[in-house]
């Protein structure tokens, strides 16, 4: 694969946008109960890829001379992708995008270039603004799970429980994420919650937001749709998981520790995405799939 392919795929981030997608099918599946389309299914998920992957390196795109600071090792500021080759990246993933969701109708579409628009402008405005541009990451983390179950033209109350955990659960993330951010964070001059209000207030913050997505886990048992033993061992290891990491950030953490802590959290989300889909499909000892 010649290197310049590669640094673009770096840049997508593909585990977050993998993610993405499968937020898409956990929410396709919930919804749709006894029967999900396979085809609008992939035609979903491979939307939130693309999408996602593109978000992310408009973020690179716009956040280049932070990363100098903070991440130079990335493809964008290590001059591996330049600027204009970047932009290209994002162009090409946009209209795959289009095209992928084009035969879901309309109402889809807009959804997703919407939350693209959001996630654009989140790189170029929100990210400044400290809480208000984490609330807008976890809306666009959390959105694809909606997404999923309007895919299917079915939006119930099982995947709004879910898709309020993966809300909590990523601003808990976002506002980690700026402990890790701090110095180029300053440098951009950000009102982030670490440096208008201190490392301690910020990591109790995310703990607390963390706690009450844990609070949460117990309601799909409570409103059904899922396969009880599964839901239950599954959600149980990811809250777990989760309250460690609450309590570690409770006590305070380096910008260092913060940034293991944002990826060990990417984990645990993508096995909690995991746990979702597979105790919806087994919901009732039977599948999803039609």
């Amino acid at each position: 694969m010649p290197s310049k392919a590669r640094a673009c795929i770096e840049a997508m981030r593909p585990l977050n946008s993998v993610m993405m997608g499968l937020a898409v099918v956990v929410g396709a599946v919930i919804a749709g109960g006894g029967g999900v389309d396979p085809v609008h299914l992939l035609l979903g998920a491979l939307t939130g890829v693309l999408y996602t992957a593109a978000s992310m390196i408009h973020n690179d795109i716009v956040d280049v001379e932070i990363d100098r600071v903070n991440t130079p090792w990335r493809p964008i500021p290590s001059g591996r992708l330049s600027i204009r080759q970047a932009w290209a990246c994002v162009a090409l993933l946009a209209v795959l995008g289009a095209i992928v969701v084009y035969p879901l109708g309309l109402l889809p579409l807009a959804l997703a270039a919407g939350a693209l628009l959001l996630a654009m402008a989140y790189n170029m405005w929100g990210k400044v603004r400290g809480l208000p541009g984490n609330v807008m990451v976890a809306l666009i983390v959390s959105f694809p799970l909606v997404y999923g179950a309007v895919v299917v033209d079915r939006l119930s109350p099982t995947v709004i429980v879910f898709a309020l955990m993966v809300f909590l659960s990523s601003l808990a993330r976002e506002i980690a994420k700026d402990i890790a951010d701090i110095e180029g964070d300053r440098m951009a001059g950000a009102r982030t919650l670490p440096l208008t209000r201190g490392l301690l207030y910020a990591s109790r913050a995310a703990a607390l937001l963390y706690t009450l997505a844990v609070l949460l886990s117990p309601l799909p048992l409570i409103m059904g749709g899922v396969n009880p033993p599964v839901y239950a061992v599954g959600v149980a290891i990811v809250d777990l998981a989760f309250l460690l990491e609450a309590l570690r950030l409770w006590r305070g953490v380096t910008p260092q520790e913060a940034r293991m802590h944002k990826r060990t959290v990417l984990r645990i989300m993508l096995i909690g995405l995991i746990v979702f889909l597979a105790s919806t499909i087994t919901a009732g000892g039977g599948t999803a799939w039609s």
